[in-house]
């Protein structure tokens, strides 16, 4: 699995109810989603904008490509990483020039071909200075005409200076409002106004076999604007990353590559319905092809209001422990009886009140057996702080299965 943007996979779990939302755009959401009447495949219905009719691929692409930006993550470091889209080399046809941009806000003119031309610039490149350079390039959706944009949190990583660059060849330094790495979600502003905001879709009324487009910039500002037609191929698709998050996604073959993360996946009436992320390139060893993971825009929607609001996802429960699992094979070398996770370090003393010790190994939660950590962090993002689960636990010291009741504690901060 790797990201679309990165190398390794950034998909994570989506936490519901962090705010509450709806389809009309009221109270603290960041961006409102239209219900569509009846089924996604329905010929007309009646849409926020009015305009509820099934469009043409090239209608979608208009309509959407307008409303998908390139993300530049420049970083103070001279090794040219990529940790957010293609990798991006000194000497390389994606950064002819590493010349740098003024401050946040301010129109850095237009982009061609990779080269900042026009507009205003420190004049300064990386090699001179010896400060920034550029690690990667992603995608990004416009969610408001303010300057609001979406995209994902590998895209931003270890940013030190952030760049948009609109559809138009605009440019404009961003400023980072919050990033979340739970959910892979991250949102950041541009001071503009007058922008082309996406219009959002209902990711719950998404059948298998539905049209999509994937719009982005696969290659970053190599192939920027590009657009991909696939279909849904499969919808609540667990996907575990290797730092044990899992989430349901959705499943497309429309093509997503590196730079497509954080962009947009459209249905046919031009509505964003999930924010593309990662996609999976080998399958039992074997290399694999139109595996693309989108993040359903209803998951994402609560989290990017928090972080607009916040800063960070306020509220997000978290069950307090750190550790590792123990899969079957583990388990006979060790002479276990059971496969599960066992608890190396309590950080709640919610933890402690209930009884639960530094060596036992959770067998259940909620009744789930616990097949990977994910499990664990799957239950857990779907609940509120204050909320219980129930832990099943084996005793590693004297063999005995317990069964305790755990109240969850609230993450506070700002991711980083």
């Amino acid at each position: 699995m790797i990201s679309a943007c990165s190398i390794g996979v950034f998909v994570a779990l989506v936490n519901n109810g962090v705010v509450q939302f709806g389809s009309n755009g009221s109270g603290n959401s960041a961006f409102a989603i239209t219900k569509m009447i009846g089924s996604s495949s329905s010929a007309a219905a009646s849409t926020a904008s009015g305009s509820g009719k099934v469009l043409t691929k090239q209608q979608v692409s208009e309509k959407v490509i307008p409303s998908v930006v390139l993300v530049q993550n420049y970083q103070n470091t001279s090794s040219g990483l990529d940790f957010s889209g293609t990798s991006t080399q000194q000497n390389g046809s994606a950064y002819d020039d590493t010349s740098y941009f003024g401050g946040y806000g301010q129109d850095g003119g237009t982009q061609q071909n990779g080269r900042q031309s026009g507009g205003t610039s420190s004049g300064s490149t990386s090699e001179e200075s010896g400060s920034l350079s550029p690690a990667g390039e992603g995608s990004g959706v416009i969610t408001s005409s303010d300057g609001y944009i979406m995209t994902n949190a590998h895209v931003v990583e270890s940013a030190s200076a952030l760049k948009v660059v609109l559809n138009n060849g605009k440019s404009y330094e961003a400023k980072l409002i919050g990033s979340d790495t739970v959910t892979d979600l991250a949102l950041i502003k541009i001071n503009a106004t007058g922008l082309t905001a996406a219009e959002f879709g209902d990711s719950s009324n998404l059948k298998i076999g539905d049209e999509v487009v994937a719009i982005g910039n696969p290659g970053g500002s190599e192939l920027v604007s590009s657009a991909t037609f696939g279909n849904v191929s499969a919808l609540n698709r667990t996907i575990t990353d290797e730092n044990g998050y899992s989430r349901e996604c959705i499943q497309t073959d429309a093509a997503i590559n590196p730079g497509n993360s954080g962009g947009a996946l459209v249905n046919m009436y031009g509505q964003v319905v999930g924010i593309n992320s990662s996609k999976l390139t080998q399958v039992g060893g074997t290399s694999a092809e139109g595996l693309g993971f989108a993040i359903p825009i209803n998951d994402a929607q609560p989290i990017i209001s928090s972080l607009k609001q916040y800063g960070y996802v306020k509220d997000r429960a978290v069950l307090g422990i750190s550790g590792r699992m123990i899969d079957s094979v583990t388990a006979r070398i060790y002479g276990l009886s059971s496969t599960g996770f066992v608890i190396q370090k309590i950080t709640s003393t919610e933890l402690t009140k209930a009884g639960v010790t530094v060596g036992d190994m959770i067998t259940k939660i909620d009744d789930t057996t616990v097949a990977s950590s994910g499990t664990i962090t799957s239950i857990v993002s779907k609940k509120k702080a204050g909320d219980t689960v129930k832990l099943t636990l084996l005793s590693l010291q004297t063999g005995k299965t317990t069964t305790v009741s755990v109240k969850l504690t609230a993450q506070t901060g700002k991711s980083a």
